[in-house]
């Protein structure tokens, strides 16, 4: 049980940046700030106690900062949708998510989407992401080297230098660290320490059930943005907590998978994104952790949030900067694991991730990446080769893509 414990507050010392984090982004997008915070804690702590009881797993789970940047930046301040659509997205995504569960449909696209197309959905999301902070902090617009950059590049310095020597808390040192300078610069205002919880009221129930069928690109997206998350940090959890059989398939994954649907559900009911499972478990799995009791812990610990609102809102965006930078700069670096030398995988790769920042939509990205590859492959008399599972995404891609075009909905 000691054991378990500290597995369990390593993993919440290790994912507690993203308290900080997660509700500026969403703030950015014009929901309350107080309500982002409550409504992203209790959603982690209802969803990982879930998880821990139902499925024995020592892991975390988190809304995924792949989904939260894009709905913020790219559906709501580009395409112009309210955050209470964005919220009906993220409904309609846990319930998707939670069926293609429920009917084996999710097992199979995780074991059957090619690995390239994995792996530059991946990084192309990581270019997003870093694309995405240098546009907080005024890039390209911004032409002086003014004191909130300064702060934020030294903080992502200092986070690479945390993480050098193998520091856990690399992300909320890095963050924390910006804050003080932002404070002894006059520019983090402080709002005090300790408070009750905020109020859910400005997002409970506030989200759009009717969504138009404009925003189905933007709901399959965000399917398989929590899609991709799940298979690429499922699959490192699994394997670090020996939760894997002789084939290397992950043990217990109808069960596993379940309550991060659910869980989605719940998050935009109360206000907040879609889940996936916190790659950052692993620092609790690797310091002992194997079994439901990890998880209660680092969930449990995640409830003493709640009470420091004011001080997580004292901390300014571009504090934050620097972990979305990091984030994205990891992610990018799963290209190494794309097949270069062959002409069908690393064409429709390098089309994906470079769709993706250019076009600033990770939609876009996944539709041409997925419709270049089956016709790719088609085209090469390697047909064969391509699972139905993709051949059905890329179909479905293809046809919404032509109606995009069609109706002037690009």
């Amino acid at each position: 049980m000691r054991r378990e414990l500290l597995a369990g507050l390593s993993t919440f010392f290790t994912v507690s940046y993203l308290l900080l984090l997660y509700p500026n982004i969403l703030s950015a997008g014009g929901l309350d700030f107080g309500a982002a915070l409550t409504a992203t804690i209790l959603t982690i702590v209802c969803s990982t106690l879930f998880l821990a009881l139902y499925a024995d797993f020592p892991a975390i789970l988190v809304p995924g900062l792949s989904v939260g940047p894009f709905l913020v930046y790219s559906v709501i301040l580009q395409q112009g949708a309210s955050w209470q659509t964005a919220l009906g997205i993220v409904f309609w995504a846990g319930i998707a998510i939670f069926l293609l569960t429920l009917f084996k449909v999710r097992q199979k696209i995780l074991l059957y989407l090619p690995l390239s197309i994995k792996t530059a959905a991946i990084a192309g999301i990581g270019l997003f992401l870093i694309c995405v902070a240098l546009k907080d902090l005024g890039f390209p617009h911004q032409h002086v080297f003014n004191v909130p950059i300064a702060i934020a590049l030294s903080g992502l310095i200092l986070f690479f230098i945390l993480h050098y020597f193998q520091i856990r808390s690399a992300f909320l040192l890095a963050i924390l660290a910006s804050w003080l300078a932002a404070f002894l610069f006059g520019l983090a205002p402080f709002h005090g320490i300790v408070a009750l919880p905020s109020s859910l009221s400005p997002t409970w129930f506030k989200l759009n059930f009717l969504l138009n069928f404009e925003w189905f690109g933007t709901l399959l997206t965000v399917v398989l943005i929590a899609l991709f998350d799940t298979s690429a940090s499922l699959t490192v959890l699994s394997k670090l907590a020996h939760k894997l059989d002789d084939k290397g398939h992950i043990k217990q994954i109808d069960k596993i998978l379940i309550p991060d649907g659910l869980g989605s559900v719940l998050a935009g009911l109360l206000g907040t994104g879609t889940l996936c499972f916190a790659l950052e478990s692993s620092a609790g799995i690797k310091a002992g952790g194997r079994h439901k009791w990890t998880a209660i812990i680092a969930a449990l610990s995640c409830l003493i949030g709640l009470f420091f609102h004011p001080l997580i809102a004292s901390i300014p965006s571009f504090a934050t900067t620097p972990a979305i930078l990091a984030i994205g700069i990891f992610m990018t670096m799963e290209i190494k694991h794309i097949k270069w030398k062959s002409i069908t995988e690393s064409i429709p790769a390098f089309i994906m991730i470079f769709t993706i920042p250019i076009a600033f939509s990770i939609y876009r990205g996944f539709a041409f990446g997925f419709v270049s590859y089956a016709l790719l492959k088609g085209l090469r008399g390697e047909w064969k080769d391509v699972h139905p599972v993709c051949w059905s995404l890329a179909i479905i891609f293809a046809a919404h893509l032509s109606w995009a075009l069609i109706t002037h909905h690009m």
